[in-house]
């Protein structure tokens, strides 16, 4: 099990088919299901850390990008038609004439 120290005990609500695969994969890891339950849990607040962490550090790099190229306070309406000309140029450059 995930974690020692003091424990809160919930009530949890789950759809039928979602706990009896839990049931499933503590018979089959031969665990209690609250056991899996916890580490289950425990572990997606691990992964949406992660995942939260990463998607921040991505929109400062992307934020940092738009700063060193002078576009950080750009307007969507600027933005839409670099991304339009970009477009056109790209096309262009694939099917000339």
């Amino acid at each position: 099990m995930i974690g020692t120290g003091p424990t809160v005990q919930v009530t949890l609500q789950l759809p039928r088919g979602m706990f009896e695969r839990v049931s499933q994969a503590a018979l089959t890891e031969q665990r209690q299901v609250g056991d899996l339950l916890n580490d289950l849990v425990a572990e997606g607040l691990e992964t949406h850390m992660t995942i939260r962490e990463l998607l921040e550090q991505v929109s400062r790099d992307y934020r940092d990008r738009l700063a060193r190229e002078g576009k950080l306070d750009q307007s969507s309406d600027a933005v839409q038609q670099e991304l339009r000309a970009l477009r056109e140029q790209v096309a262009h450059d694939l099917y000339p004439g």
